[in-house]
């Protein structure tokens, strides 16, 4: 469990007026992350560096702090870390750049975020590819779903780790296993897991991960990464290059631009690793400054203990709503969930957007959710939270049942 939670609770304000329970949708920043912003601005007014060339390659320097933390998080090396402005442009890099054949198949289950598959679809422009769907059942989907779905022209397995309407974590360990097995990319968008329970990419085959920043792990300033397993560097190779994603030069680029012999006609020789899938060029260094800290504090509190907090929070939700009658959606299994417990008072899909709203009202902020018939009022348990934020849901939920 998390030591000394009040100090923690404190690192975010947002959470004095309200129960925040939405941090699967946009979750809110802690004080060392607009702390590190601020700072930054705050050079940025006044270029403390001798001049504005040293004052850009410091401003590069400084968002290296998000490669570093995204790769502990992960336990990957930070060569296997590309910087991107969101899952969204993470999983369209990997798609525009995967070595598909016309004819190949992508798996994608029907409980996914659409942006999922958003990506996969656009490439059906370039060449003739199945998106085949793996259907889920009564909200489940398993390992053994998706092997049935497989025939040798299945290139690609692309899941959400955690699906976004009934928070089913899925079994990653036994996806890797099977994608391995076959020769199959698994493309993973962690953007729903990660920030509450670890993914170890040391452990598991996953070919590459896409992960935004806004959620989970409390950073929504426009950034995330993307992680490419070093296996697959050179399999793919990205449609857009900017000149940081260049080898340095000898000397430093400082250096480089002062030379009179240097011309645009030139061998240019790229970085191979998942730093190439970067934008090459001046980036959201803000961005990129507020997520280093957010994982900063992540990975410094460990997932071992969030994800044990989240837990425990979790069940003492689950339990809460079962004693008002509710049903409960998500997977009671504590290995087949992360942050997300959704919920429903009756089998209305109107009911949960008018209790959401009610909720509301009352300030406590949760989703109304649904994919594929699956869904509910979605509740997002973080580790920032606590049981008044649990205990404030089920009272308005109390109240909103005798109405």
């Amino acid at each position: 469990m998390l030591d000394n939670h009040a100090k923690i609770r404190g690192l975010f304000p947002g959470t004095d007026d309200k129960a925040f329970l939405d941090s699967a949708c946009v979750s809110i920043a802690p004080s060392v992350s607009i702390e590190a912003i601020e700072e930054f601005l705050e050079d940025s007014m006044h270029c403390p560096q001798p001049s504005a060339t040293a004052q850009h390659i410091a401003m590069d320097s400084r968002r290296e702090t998000a490669r570093i933390e995204a790769a502990r998080l992960l336990n990957s090396s930070t060569d296997e870390i590309a910087i991107v402005e969101s899952t969204t442009a993470g999983l369209n890099s990997i798609a525009a750049a995967m070595p598909f054949e016309d004819g190949d198949n992508i798996l994608i289950c029907d409980l996914e975020f659409l942006q999922v598959a958003i990506p996969f679809d656009n490439a059906r422009r370039f060449r003739n590819l199945e998106l085949r769907p793996v259907r889920h059942r009564n909200g489940m989907i398993t390992v053994d779903d998706f092997a049935q779905a497989c025939d040798q022209r299945t290139r690609a397995i692309v899941v959400s780790s955690v699906q976004w309407s009934n928070g089913l974590r899925l079994d990653l360990a036994g996806l890797s296993e099977l994608a391995r097995s076959r020769d199959i990319w698994l493309i993973v968008d962690a953007i729903q897991q990660l920030g509450v329970s670890s993914i170890d990419v040391s452990k598991l085959g996953i070919d590459a991960i896409a992960c935004g920043g806004h959620k989970w792990l409390n950073a929504p300033f426009g950034c995330g990464f993307l992680y490419l397993n070093r296996r697959r560097f050179d399999q793919l190779e990205p449609l857009t290059r900017g000149y940081l994603t260049l080898k340095d030069p000898q000397g430093g680029w400082g250096k480089y631009f002062s030379t009179p012999e240097i011309t645009p006609f030139r061998k240019y020789d790229y970085i191979a690793d998942a730093r190439k899938f970067e934008t090459g060029g001046t980036s959201n260094y803000p961005g990129a400054i507020g997520l280093g800290a957010s994982l900063k504090l992540i990975n410094d509190l460990g997932s071992t203990a969030i994800e044990s907090h989240v837990r425990s929070l979790s069940r003492y939700l689950i339990e809460g709503l079962k004693s008002l009658g509710a049903n409960i959606v998500t997977p009671d299994h504590d290995s087949m969930r992360a942050g997300i417990v959704t919920f429903n008072v009756n089998d209305d899909p109107g009911s949960a957007v008018r209790l959401t709203e009610y909720l509301s009202e009352k300030r406590v902020y949760v989703s109304a959710r649904y994919t594929g018939g699956i869904g509910g009022v979605r509740v997002s348990i973080h580790f920032f939270n606590n049981n008044e934020d649990v205990e404030r849901l089920l009272d308005a939920l109390a109240q909103y049942n005798k109405l």
